[in-house]
């Protein structure tokens, strides 16, 4: 009788904890579009293409009433890259990543790019830890390992679309 009273006990206590617990309840999307770029001359093989998307996403939070507190977590949702013509056969493949001062380097989506592609829609990782805390970090970083097939001499330009979901507890 007391193993059965102790067992409710528990369960009781269990139960209260998880209903507290801060579940995100509300989720908005959040769409970033950004040019991320490598500088030519660019050499055969991968190329780091750059941008900073801090700035973009503290604004986006703010104008929507939404606190860093309250947030649960965010994950990228989809990435696509608009890819330029003149440089239409020559990219191979795109591994995005997103990084921070603090923080290392996460790789969030992946595609292989083929011939005449001028739109290429990325895998987005199902694993995207430390992604809530890679944002709100100072400066946060997305980079483009553009793996491409022959030398060139001009920038690379990707023009991306970054959908993340920004899961939230409202108060």
């Amino acid at each position: 009788m007391k193993l059965l009273q102790t067992s409710i006990l528990c369960f009781s206590l269990l139960s209260l904890i998880v209903a507290c617990s801060p579940e995100a309840n509300n989720s908005k999307e959040f769409t970033i579009n950004t040019v991320l770029t490598a500088s030519g001359p660019l050499f055969e093989g991968s190329n780091t293409c750059q941008a900073e998307i801090s700035s973009n996403i503290a604004e986006y939070i703010k104008e929507n009433g939404i606190t860093k507190e309250q947030i649960v977590d965010v994950t990228l949702t989809s990435a696509s890259a608009t890819i330029d013509t003149s440089n239409l056969n020559i990219l191979e493949s795109i591994n995005l990543q997103v990084f921070s001062d603090n923080f290392p380097m996460q790789n969030v989506a992946f595609a292989n790019v083929g011939d005449n592609n001028d739109k290429v829609d990325l895998e987005v990782a199902d694993v995207q830890e430390q992604l809530k805390a890679i944002l709100f970090e100072g400066k946060s970083y997305i980079i483009a390992d553009a793996t491409i097939k022959e030398d060139l001499d001009d920038d690379l330009n990707l023009n991306m679309e970054l959908v993340f979901s920004i899961n939230y507890h409202k108060k």
